[in-house]
């Protein structure tokens, strides 16, 4: 008589605690098929369904469902997740540039006397080196995600909260919360406080040149961006920035005034529709820099060589910058936009009416 394999319980009280995580998955927010179909199969099976029916209708086959099942209960949510390496040299440069630009922009906000800039939204960190340190980037990303998942909202990268507050709850104002690693409850405290949210962009170009040269630069928003965006404005109830950094300089646009040059009735000559962007083929709003302000300068920042070893064996290898700073052109911009006054553009434009 054939011996009868014993079922394969998945773990009900990881289940329970990885519940937000899992319901995420199964959703686009999981991202890939793979993954979607993975928590699926644990959703299903934690709400009372028999292993073999569960994954016949996710087309999956009893076996690999069984699998998923012992990653979930060795590793709960983070044992699901499909994660490829970087996708070639393109992404991880990208990627650098991103955490060059953002950290020039905490450090320039920081000189703030009344406020901190403090990580709050996309979980940048030094270069990848190895799959081990790219899983976690993916691991802290994907919880993101899920935060936002509810709101459909985006997290800015960074979060003006007040020194003042920082002194109430650890008695100093240099102590950093962690709140790239905190849901939005544990969240809240900080971001009711926040005088404004800041959203980091990047373009590799130096804009004296390209003025010279005739070129018209601008603040980049996204448009699979804005509605998140909005949505956390929203919700929120705090003025939200883009500041844009460049090769040599960087520049700032309140939110509300890309809105309002958004909703200008067609006819309108400061109307801005979205385009789709040449290099990343996605629609993306493009605001032109006299909409803005100048925040500051930028000295010629460094070059590094990097290495990305994948476990399959290939090797990546890319350039990225590093150091300089955010020489500021005129220290009251920093003073408004720490404290979330900063008015722009609205502000042209009713000077123009008048």
């Amino acid at each position: 008589m054939a011996r009868q394999r014993s079922p394969l319980l998945v773990d009900a009280e990881k289940a329970r605690q990885d519940r937000e995580f899992l319901e995420a998955m199964s959703t686009d927010v999981g991202g890939d098929e793979k993954t979607q179909n993975r928590a699926k199969l644990i959703l299903a099976l934690a709400d009372g369904q028999d292993l073999a029916t569960a994954a016949r209708r996710i087309g999956m086959s009893v076996g690999t469902a069984r699998a998923k099942v012992r990653d979930f209960n060795a590793n709960g949510w983070t044992g699901l997740l499909s994660i490829q390496p970087p996708r070639g040299g393109d992404f991880l440069a990208r990627y650098d540039l991103g955490f060059w630009a953002e950290r020039l922009t905490r450090v320039c906000l920081d000189q703030s006397r009344e406020y901190r800039a403090i990580p709050y939204g996309t979980s940048r960190s030094e270069p990848f080196t190895d799959m081990q340190a790219f899983r976690q980037y993916r691991q802290t990303e994907f919880q993101l995600q899920t935060w936002s998942a509810q709101g459909r909202w985006k997290r800015p990268d960074l979060l003006m909260v007040a020194r003042s507050f920082l002194r109430r709850e650890q008695g100093n104002d240099i102590w950093t919360p962690d709140l790239q690693h905190l849901d939005n409850d544990h969240c809240r405290a900080y971001v009711e406080q926040a005088a404004a949210g800041i959203e980091v962009e990047t373009s590799l170009w130096e804009v004296k040149k390209a003025v010279q040269a005739g070129v018209a630069l601008s603040f980049t928003v996204k448009e699979e961006d804005l509605q998140a965006l909005r949505n956390w404005v929203r919700r929120n109830e705090v003025p939200l920035f883009i500041v844009q950094v460049f090769y040599d300089e960087a520049h700032a646009l309140p939110f509300e005034t890309l809105e309002h040059l958004i909703g200008l009735p067609r006819r309108d000559r400061r109307r801005i529709e979205g385009k789709r962007d040449p290099t990343t083929k996605k629609v993306t709003y493009m605001i032109p820099l006299r909409e803005g302000v100048l925040l500051g300068s930028i000295s010629e920042p460094e070059v590094e060589g990097k290495i990305f070893k994948a476990p399959n064996g290939r090797v990546t290898v890319y350039g990225r910058l590093a150091g300089s700073e955010i020489v500021l052109a005129d220290a009251t911009v920093l003073d408004r936009l720490a404290a979330g006054t900063l008015e722009v553009g609205l502000a042209k434009e009713n000077e123009e009416d008048q």
